[in-house]
């Protein structure tokens, strides 16, 4: 039951570390809504599939240079994406943003697929955590990843709720 408890309290901290999903869940919120930011919430469940499995199968077979190389590519990423947000250049109206949910999942899982701290998190506490959960039989194992993206996940639809 402690393993299920923690699984929950560190989906919520993980969802209330700043990074770039909040950025675009909060530049979301202010422009178009609470409806269409809650959606970017939504991206871990579709993006953190790789770096789960990856670290669960692999993580250690990966040599340094790879996993240093991931958060480059991501942090790059990052950067470019803080500095496409800077602002308008001059002249330039405000343009209205179409609301598609289906390119709001996807930008949000790219997003999140190329942001570092996922794979991080996975490739050093997370998949330890995961598999001493499944050691206590997959209904186990489900359990603690329900939990940890309930938080995850939970945390980060409330704030663009508030927001928006």
């Amino acid at each position: 039951m402690t393993e299920l408890l923690a699984s929950f309290a560190l989906g919520v901290a993980a969802g209330l570390t700043p990074g770039p999903l909040h950025s675009v869940i909060l530049s979301t919120a202010l422009r178009r809504g609470a409806r269409p930011a809650a959606r970017y919430a939504f991206a871990p469940l579709i993006s953190d599939t790789p770096p789960v499995l990856l670290s669960l199968f692999a993580a250690a077979a990966l040599p340094d240079p790879v996993l240093r190389g991931m958060a480059i590519v991501g942090g790059l990423f990052i950067i470019w994406l803080g500095v496409r947000a800077g602002g308008m250049p001059e002249g330039r109206e405000f343009e209205e943003v179409e609301d598609s949910a289906a390119k709001d999942y996807l930008k949000g899982a790219f997003l999140n697929m190329v942001n570092p701290n996922p794979w991080i998190f996975w490739l050093g506490a997370g998949a330890p955590l995961l598999s001493r959960a499944f050691d206590g039989g997959v209904g186990v194992g489900i359990a603690w990843l329900a939990l940890f993206y309930l938080g995850l996940v939970g945390v980060k639809v409330v704030f663009a709720v508030v927001v928006g």
